[in-house]
């Protein structure tokens, strides 16, 4: 008897022993990422730009001030502050959902460039922008609730 009450307290233990490990590993299995100052500043000093550029080329239109040639240098830099936030939200492990919003943000911006580019001469009005702008700012949003929801831990 002494042998099989013994083995029912080491059976005790290890089973209480094997919960506390579970509880401890399953308490830090992360699904996302934590939050980055870095992606929420750069993203929202991205999105100013954008709108800046969209409110300059609206008064723009029809100028040569807002012709596709004179504001290509504007594209570069998007494209290069995109891939600046990317290559860091992709050097962040569990970040895939804010790695997928900035991609739906470089496509965007590059189907504004082609446009722009189309159109050539007459540039971007108004009734093109305002379309643009909601979708681009939508995306931004989004990188932006989801940044906010990882520093509040949700």
């Amino acid at each position: 008897m002494i042998i099989r009450s013994n083995r029912n307290g080491f059976i005790i233990h290890a089973t209480f022993f094997l919960l506390f490990i579970l509880i401890v590993c399953g308490c830090s299995i992360k699904l996302i990422s934590d939050y980055d100052e870095v992606i929420d500043k750069s993203v929202t000093e991205l999105q100013k730009k954008v709108e800046t550029f969209l409110l300059k080329m609206e008064a723009a239109s029809g100028t040569s001030e807002g012709e596709y040639i004179n504001n290509k240098s504007f594209y570069n830099e998007a494209k290069v502050e995109m891939t600046a936030i990317r290559l860091r939200a992709e050097a962040i492990s569990e970040n895939k959902i804010t790695v997928q919003h900035i991609t739906e943000i470089e496509k965007n911006i590059e189907s504004l460039r082609l446009l722009h580019e189309m159109r050539g001469q007459r540039g971007l009005t108004k009734d093109l922008t305002d379309p643009i702008r909601v979708i681009i700012n939508t995306q931004f949003k989004a990188i932006l609730t989801l940044e906010f929801a990882k520093r509040r831990g949700k």
